[in-house]
């Protein structure tokens, strides 16, 4: 839901057509996307140039607060950095989904929109493998469960992924081997992943 809300306020700021209150100011260095927290420093470098544009905007203002928020205290652990990243990211593309005005152009390059998409795309594309563990019983739960994940992800729109969603059934015996349990809590939240994708998608 976080992605939601932080794409619809950067959308309403961004989508803003009013002259912008500010003059042009020295090009600031390029962060970099080495760790996935880069898109954070990227976003956050977007929006205070928004902000300079339309410091009046409250929408563009909590967006800018949100990202502080994200990265006073980040996570080492490097999945939970990854998931911050995302959060930025989705935010970053909000902000170059809409529409700018002339005079306050969008400050990102080709090629950080491009490491964006790539970013994004590994991200919601990510596909969990059921693991092998030698009972057949719960090796065949979980390819039922990966073949659910799979139909939810096929889903085109928000109809489709709710259902295929609500389906997905991720009860396990409580004495299976952790690597099953971290491979079906994996694939749970892929489907939570695809379902984020159709609602953060740029309307047809």
């Amino acid at each position: 839901m976080k992605l939601v809300v932080f794409a619809v306020l950067v959308a309403i700021g961004c989508n803003s057509k009013s002259e912008p209150s500010a003059g042009g100011a020295p090009p600031a260095a390029r962060p970099t996307v080495t760790d996935p927290l880069g898109f954070c420093e990227r976003a956050r470098m977007v929006l205070m140039g928004r902000r300079k544009c339309f410091p009046e905007d409250t929408s563009i203002n909590m967006a800018f607060e949100s990202i502080i928020d994200l990265v006073k205290a980040p996570p080492a652990e490097p999945e939970a950095r990854r998931r911050v990243g995302v959060t930025c990211a989705v935010m970053l593309q909000g902000m170059m989904r809409a529409e700018a005005p002339k005079n306050c152009p969008l400050d990102v390059s080709e090629e950080e929109r491009g490491e964006l998409t790539a970013f994004l795309t590994a991200w919601y594309g990510e596909r969990t493998a059921p693991p092998k563990t030698g009972n057949a019983d719960l090796d065949a739960m979980l390819v039922k469960l990966a073949g659910q994940r799979d139909a939810a992800c096929a889903c085109k729109d928000l109809t489709c992924a709710r259902a295929a969603g609500a389906a997905v059934d991720a009860t396990l015996p409580s004495d299976v081997p952790p690597s099953a349990r971290d491979a079906a809590a994996k694939m749970v939240d892929e489907v939570a992943r695809c379902k984020q994708q159709l609602v953060n998608a740029p309307p047809r």
